[in-house]
């Protein structure tokens, strides 16, 4: 595949689990539409104080986690002869490595869980990189459903002028897919017709910035979770703000999105409060 030379990668984290070759696989797919490198890293740790370490003792650690990430290299070559991809070894936790490399990415591509993680703790890591990076993560799971073609985000109480959004768009049109963008009331929203009225006119202003992106909306008043949990079950991808507009900086990730990391039957890309400027937000900018 071609690349842009000046193009921050898609960084994936591989530890030779299930779940990090699925998300391997995507990553490599997801670079190849965005015709960026891709990044495999791998972080090793010793579980005991360094002091009860001689030196060869972490080299032989070193070396094994340099095997893992090498495994990872060759299938993703496997996958895509002619990309960019190069490798990462770092020692450190395998979240602090991604959100450490988070700063230069395009975007991060992790699994639920890594590997010897127990089935209660899933999203334990998951949720650290997620809530810290400062690029979009996305978390890849293998899907509950067959392939629909579908993209799914919502915005709450028709903000529809955001980074997700754009985010969501362009998730959209890499993969020719199909935006179902969901419009968040409350219950007690007295008229919805109005709020229909103005959601639309507002989304009609990015279909114009992408007009090859097929556009569908609906107008939501049940519980975020709820209705965030039926566009799963309808999409291969779901497009999540790391917290809500109105929660405060604390927690790190807000409870809709930590419900979604557990819960979606699809992959999960979470999108970050943090600075961030990858290159399509900022052309998309430049063009508005």
């Amino acid at each position: 595949m071609p690349v842009r030379d000046e193009g921050r990668p898609v960084v994936v984290g591989y530890d030779g689990s299930a779940e990090s070759r699925l998300a391997l696989r995507w990553a490599v797919e997801d670079a190849r539409l965005r015709f960026l490198p891709l990044l495999v890293c791998h972080a090793w740790q010793w579980p005991y104080p360094r002091l009860s370490l001689a030196p060869e003792t972490t080299e032989v650690v070193r070396r094994m986690g340099g095997r893992v990430l090498e495994n990872g290299l060759m299938t993703a070559r496997e996958m895509a002869p002619r990309a960019s991809i190069h490798g990462r070894l770092v020692e450190g936790t395998p979240a602090a490595a991604l959100v450490g490399l988070s700063n230069d990415a395009e975007l991060i591509a992790i699994g639920p869980r890594g590997a010897g993680d127990p089935e209660e703790l899933r999203i334990g890591s998951t949720v650290e990189v997620a809530a810290h990076a400062r690029c979009p993560v996305a978390v890849v799971r293998r899907p509950g459903h067959r392939r629909v073609g579908r993209v799914a985000i919502a915005v709450e109480d028709a903000a529809v002028d955001s980074q997700e959004l754009a985010i969501a768009f362009e998730e959209a049109r890499l993969r020719r897919a199909t935006l179902l963008i969901i419009c968040l009331c409350s219950e007690d929203t007295g008229d919805l017709r109005s709020a229909a009225v103005h959601f639309n006119t507002s989304v009609s202003v990015w279909e114009e910035r992408y007009p090859t992106v097929v556009v569908e909306t609906m107008i939501e008043t049940r519980p975020h979770v709820e209705a965030l949990r039926h566009a799963a079950d309808r999409s291969d991808l779901l497009v999540v703000p790391d917290r809500e507009h109105h929660d405060p900086l604390d927690p790190a990730i807000g409870p809709v999105c930590r419900v979604m990391l557990s819960e979606a039957p699809c992959t999960v890309v979470v999108t970050p409060s943090q600075a961030w400027s990858p290159s399509s937000w900022a052309e998309l900018s430049a063009r508005g």
